[in-house]
């Protein structure tokens, strides 16, 4: 709910992408096989998990990471998270971000690819 006199939030515009975004660290990746599910610490702590549209991806990585090494960017399927997958907006950046509320299952991972920000 907007506070008195605050803009209201916009709502989500536009058709939501097939695929969807994750940045994650190798041992999260590792023990994620062994649970079945994707469910790192910052799930517990934040919540959700971010993600970036395809079209978010160059902001994400220069804002948030740069500097923390070798990562693992995972593909997910956005329709295999149902409405686990939701899009949040941020006033700082302007935009809406979709972020999973829940453990990713294995199955809506399409790709694992080796990353490291330049």
């Amino acid at each position: 709910m907007a506070n008195a006199g605050s803009a209201p939030t916009p709502a989500f515009a536009g058709p939501a992408p097939a695929l969807v975004y994750h940045f994650a660290a190798p041992a999260d990746w590792a023990a994620a096989q062994a649970r079945g599910e994707y469910a790192p610490e910052s799930l517990a702590r934040e919540g959700f998990l971010h993600c970036a549209t395809q079209a978010q991806l160059a902001g994400v990585i220069e804002r948030h990471q740069r500097g923390r090494g070798a990562l693992l960017r995972l593909s997910l399927d956005a329709a295999a998270l149902g409405a686990a997958l939701r899009y949040d907006w941020s006033a700082r950046s302007g935009d809406h971000y979709p972020h999973v509320y829940g453990p990713i299952p294995l199955h809506a991972v399409r790709a694992v690819e080796p990353f490291e920000a330049p």
